[in-house]
Protein backbone atom coordinates (compact mmCIF):
# COMPACT_ATOMS: atom_id res chain seq x y z
CA UNK A 1 0.00 0.00 0.00
CA UNK A 2 1.35 3.49 -0.96
CA UNK A 3 1.83 6.11 1.68
CA UNK A 4 -0.85 8.40 0.11
CA UNK A 5 -3.50 4.81 -0.03
CA UNK A 6 -2.73 4.63 3.76
CA UNK A 7 -3.69 8.21 4.30
CA UNK A 8 -6.66 8.77 2.16
CA UNK A 9 -7.32 5.02 1.81
CA UNK A 10 -8.92 4.62 5.29
CA UNK A 11 -12.48 6.29 4.66
CA UNK A 12 -15.94 5.07 5.98
CA UNK A 13 -17.52 6.78 2.82
CA UNK A 14 -18.30 5.39 -0.52
CA UNK A 15 -17.27 5.97 -3.52
CA UNK A 16 -20.66 7.41 -4.31
CA UNK A 17 -20.26 9.76 -1.63
CA UNK A 18 -16.44 11.31 -2.71
CA UNK A 19 -18.44 11.46 -6.21
CA UNK A 20 -21.07 13.49 -4.89
CA UNK A 21 -18.33 16.21 -3.42
CA UNK A 22 -16.16 16.24 -6.48
CA UNK A 23 -19.37 16.89 -8.37
CA UNK A 24 -20.25 19.40 -6.70
CA UNK A 25 -16.27 20.78 -5.92
CA UNK A 26 -16.08 20.70 -10.05
CA UNK A 27 -19.20 22.74 -10.93
CA UNK A 28 -18.53 25.40 -7.70
CA UNK A 29 -15.15 25.49 -8.29
CA UNK A 30 -15.44 25.82 -11.81
CA UNK A 31 -18.12 28.50 -12.09
CA UNK A 32 -16.07 30.82 -9.99
CA UNK A 33 -13.11 30.44 -12.02
CA UNK A 34 -15.30 31.03 -15.50
CA UNK A 35 -16.61 34.15 -13.62
CA UNK A 36 -13.45 36.19 -14.58
CA UNK A 37 -14.82 36.72 -17.66
CA UNK A 38 -16.95 39.15 -15.68
CA UNK A 39 -13.97 41.04 -14.43
CA UNK A 40 -13.09 43.93 -15.86
CA UNK A 41 -11.61 46.50 -13.77
CA UNK A 42 -10.76 46.63 -9.96
CA UNK A 43 -14.32 47.81 -8.90
CA UNK A 44 -15.31 44.42 -10.64
CA UNK A 45 -12.70 41.92 -9.05
CA UNK A 46 -12.77 44.17 -5.50
CA UNK A 47 -16.58 45.06 -5.12
CA UNK A 48 -18.06 43.39 -8.07
CA UNK A 49 -18.58 46.45 -9.70
CA UNK A 50 -21.22 47.63 -7.13
CA UNK A 51 -23.97 46.57 -8.63
CA UNK A 52 -24.89 43.74 -6.28
CA UNK A 53 -28.64 43.36 -5.71
CA UNK A 54 -30.12 42.54 -2.45
CA UNK A 55 -31.03 39.44 -3.44
CA UNK A 56 -27.82 38.63 -4.37
CA UNK A 57 -26.35 39.95 -1.49
CA UNK A 58 -28.40 38.23 1.14
CA UNK A 59 -27.79 34.46 -0.39
CA UNK A 60 -23.94 35.72 -0.68
CA UNK A 61 -24.21 36.10 3.42
CA UNK A 62 -26.14 33.85 4.24
CA UNK A 63 -23.79 30.91 2.52
CA UNK A 64 -20.82 33.10 4.01
CA UNK A 65 -22.05 32.79 7.36
CA UNK A 66 -23.36 29.45 7.39
CA UNK A 67 -20.90 27.07 6.88
CA UNK A 68 -19.55 23.95 8.66
CA UNK A 69 -18.75 25.48 11.71
CA UNK A 70 -22.10 27.62 12.08
CA UNK A 71 -23.99 24.34 11.73
CA UNK A 72 -21.77 22.15 13.87
CA UNK A 73 -22.07 24.62 16.74
CA UNK A 74 -25.47 25.17 16.45
CA UNK A 75 -26.14 21.47 16.54
CA UNK A 76 -23.70 21.36 19.64
CA UNK A 77 -25.45 24.46 21.43
CA UNK A 78 -29.24 22.87 20.46
CA UNK A 79 -28.06 19.37 22.16
CA UNK A 80 -26.54 21.14 25.28
CA UNK A 81 -29.07 24.01 25.77
CA UNK A 82 -32.33 22.77 24.35
CA UNK A 83 -34.35 26.13 22.39
CA UNK A 84 -32.65 28.62 24.23
CA UNK A 85 -29.77 28.04 21.82
CA UNK A 86 -32.14 30.06 19.51
CA UNK A 87 -30.71 33.17 21.29
CA UNK A 88 -27.84 33.47 18.97
CA UNK A 89 -29.69 33.51 15.12
CA UNK A 90 -32.69 35.82 16.75
CA UNK A 91 -30.05 38.31 17.91
CA UNK A 92 -27.94 37.97 14.92
CA UNK A 93 -31.25 38.59 12.66
CA UNK A 94 -32.52 40.90 14.70
CA UNK A 95 -28.95 43.54 14.13
CA UNK A 96 -28.83 42.61 10.73
CA UNK A 97 -32.11 43.40 9.93
CA UNK A 98 -31.38 47.02 11.36
CA UNK A 99 -28.48 47.53 9.59
CA UNK A 100 -30.36 46.63 6.75
CA UNK A 101 -33.32 48.69 7.04
CA UNK A 102 -31.23 51.51 8.67
CA UNK A 103 -28.08 51.34 6.09
CA UNK A 104 -26.08 52.35 9.50
CA UNK A 105 -23.13 53.14 8.71
CA UNK A 106 -23.08 51.25 5.36
CA UNK A 107 -24.68 53.98 3.61
CA UNK A 108 -21.81 56.52 4.52
CA UNK A 109 -19.22 54.22 3.94
CA UNK A 110 -20.12 53.22 0.85
CA UNK A 111 -20.57 57.08 0.27
CA UNK A 112 -17.08 57.85 0.05
CA UNK A 113 -16.30 55.17 -3.25
CA UNK A 114 -13.81 53.21 -1.24
CA UNK A 115 -12.86 49.69 -2.05
CA UNK A 116 -11.18 48.78 1.16
CA UNK A 117 -11.84 49.95 4.67
CA UNK A 118 -7.04 50.60 5.04
CA UNK A 119 -8.24 52.71 2.01
CA UNK A 120 -11.01 54.31 4.05
CA UNK A 121 -8.43 55.04 6.99
CA UNK A 122 -6.49 56.94 4.73
CA UNK A 123 -9.03 59.71 3.63
CA UNK A 124 -9.27 60.09 7.27
CA UNK A 125 -6.74 59.56 9.41
CA UNK A 126 -4.02 59.65 6.60
CA UNK A 127 -1.19 57.23 5.16
CA UNK A 128 0.28 55.70 7.88
CA UNK A 129 -2.88 54.56 9.55
CA UNK A 130 -3.95 52.99 6.20
CA UNK A 131 -0.73 50.96 6.79
CA UNK A 132 -1.59 50.02 9.90
CA UNK A 133 -5.14 49.16 9.45
CA UNK A 134 -4.50 46.95 6.51
CA UNK A 135 -1.57 45.33 8.40
CA UNK A 136 -4.21 44.74 11.47
CA UNK A 137 -7.16 43.85 9.21
CA UNK A 138 -4.77 41.21 7.35
CA UNK A 139 -3.41 39.60 10.22
CA UNK A 140 -6.48 39.33 12.10
CA UNK A 141 -7.91 37.86 8.96
CA UNK A 142 -5.18 35.26 8.51
CA UNK A 143 -5.49 34.24 12.41
CA UNK A 144 -9.27 33.66 12.00
CA UNK A 145 -9.42 32.06 8.94
CA UNK A 146 -6.84 29.79 9.72
CA UNK A 147 -9.10 28.73 12.99
CA UNK A 148 -11.80 27.93 10.69
CA UNK A 149 -9.70 26.10 8.07
CA UNK A 150 -8.15 23.93 10.53
CA UNK A 151 -11.81 22.98 12.43
CA UNK A 152 -13.29 22.37 9.15
CA UNK A 153 -10.38 20.06 8.27
CA UNK A 154 -10.79 18.09 11.58
CA UNK A 155 -14.79 17.38 10.86
CA UNK A 156 -14.14 16.63 7.34
CA UNK A 157 -11.05 13.96 8.82
CA UNK A 158 -13.29 13.01 11.17
CA UNK A 159 -16.43 12.12 9.28
CA UNK A 160 -14.70 10.37 6.57
CA UNK A 161 -12.43 8.40 8.87
CA UNK A 162 -9.49 9.23 7.02
CA UNK A 163 -5.84 9.14 9.23
CA UNK A 164 -5.58 12.21 11.43
CA UNK A 165 -2.59 13.31 10.99
CA UNK A 166 -1.03 13.63 7.91
CA UNK A 167 -4.82 13.41 6.35
CA UNK A 168 -5.32 16.62 8.09
CA UNK A 169 -2.39 18.89 6.81
CA UNK A 170 -3.49 17.32 3.04
CA UNK A 171 -7.28 18.30 2.95
CA UNK A 172 -6.37 22.14 4.64
CA UNK A 173 -4.19 22.38 2.09
CA UNK A 174 -6.71 21.22 -1.03
CA UNK A 175 -9.25 23.58 0.95
CA UNK A 176 -7.12 26.60 0.74
CA UNK A 177 -6.00 26.07 -2.52
CA UNK A 178 -9.53 25.41 -4.36
CA UNK A 179 -10.82 28.60 -2.24
CA UNK A 180 -7.84 30.25 -3.74
CA UNK A 181 -7.98 29.43 -7.23
CA UNK A 182 -11.62 31.01 -7.97
CA UNK A 183 -10.50 34.08 -5.64
CA UNK A 184 -7.30 34.76 -7.14
CA UNK A 185 -9.05 34.24 -11.01
CA UNK A 186 -12.24 36.43 -10.31
CA UNK A 187 -12.44 38.25 -7.05
CA UNK A 188 -15.59 39.26 -5.66
CA UNK A 189 -17.13 38.18 -9.07
CA UNK A 190 -16.37 34.64 -8.30
CA UNK A 191 -16.91 34.75 -4.78
CA UNK A 192 -21.01 35.92 -5.52
CA UNK A 193 -20.78 32.96 -8.16
CA UNK A 194 -19.87 30.65 -5.37
CA UNK A 195 -21.58 31.51 -2.73
CA UNK A 196 -25.13 31.65 -4.54
CA UNK A 197 -24.35 28.14 -5.70
CA UNK A 198 -23.78 27.12 -2.00
CA UNK A 199 -26.37 28.72 -0.44
CA UNK A 200 -28.91 26.82 -2.93
CA UNK A 201 -27.16 23.35 -1.78
CA UNK A 202 -27.16 24.53 1.65
CA UNK A 203 -30.68 25.45 1.82
CA UNK A 204 -32.24 22.47 -0.09
CA UNK A 205 -29.58 20.17 2.31
CA UNK A 206 -30.64 21.83 5.57
CA UNK A 207 -34.27 21.61 4.88
CA UNK A 208 -34.16 18.43 3.67
CA UNK A 209 -31.66 17.10 6.66
CA UNK A 210 -33.98 18.78 9.60
CA UNK A 211 -36.95 17.17 7.68
CA UNK A 212 -35.73 13.78 8.02
CA UNK A 213 -34.45 13.88 11.52
CA UNK A 214 -37.90 15.83 12.00
CA UNK A 215 -39.24 12.37 10.48
CA UNK A 216 -37.30 10.22 12.26
CA UNK A 217 -37.04 11.47 15.90
CA UNK A 218 -40.36 13.30 15.54
CA UNK A 219 -41.24 16.35 17.38
CA UNK A 220 -43.17 14.62 20.03
CA UNK A 221 -40.09 13.39 21.36
CA UNK A 222 -37.90 16.65 21.17
CA UNK A 223 -39.80 18.57 23.41
CA UNK A 224 -40.42 15.75 25.91
CA UNK A 225 -36.58 15.71 25.88
CA UNK A 226 -36.02 19.34 26.19
CA UNK A 227 -38.55 19.42 29.01
CA UNK A 228 -36.65 16.95 30.68
CA UNK A 229 -33.58 18.33 30.63
CA UNK A 230 -34.33 21.34 32.22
Amino acid sequence: MTPAAAVFGRTNWTPMDWGIVVVYLIISVGAGVVARSFVRTMDDFVVAGRKVRTALAVASMSSTELGLITVMYSAQKGFVGGFAAFHIAVLSAIVTLLVGLTGFLVVRLRATGVLTIPEYYEQRFGRRTRILGGLVLAFGGILNMGMFLKTESMFIVTVTGMHPGPALTGVMLALVSLALLYTVSGGMVSDLVTDYIQYVVLAFGLLLVCWLAARSVGWGHVFSEVARLK
